[in-house]
């Protein structure tokens, strides 16, 4: 039995049938892929280094931040008003 080419790239697809009693996998409705602002709007940081700064989001990123050099955590690159480019945890925003 030949296994099915996807879309015509040579990819040959996996046989998981075995792994049905094995794997299980469910829904969290709280786990997303989307962060709250999108580039261009406006938010002010509420706490930390640069509390109480404005600026506007230029990306959603997953790195090191300002106030946590050490730890990995989703946040954003805001630019300030005095046009420096500073990256904060996602909860350190408001709009």
């Amino acid at each position: 039995m030949s296994k099915p080419c996807l879309s015509g790239a040579g990819i040959v697809a996996a046989d998981t049938s075995p792994l049905s009693c094995c794997v299980t996998s469910s829904y969290n409705a709280h786990v997303s892929h989307n962060y709250r602002f999108k580039r261009g709007d406006p938010v002010r940081i509420g706490w930390g280094r640069y509390a109480g700064a404005t600026g506007v989001v230029d990306s959603a990123v997953f790195q090191k931040t300002v106030d946590y050099p050490d730890d990995y955590s989703a946040g954003y690159h805001v630019v300030l008003e005095d046009e420096r480019v500073v990256t904060v945890r996602w909860d350190q925003v408001r709009s």
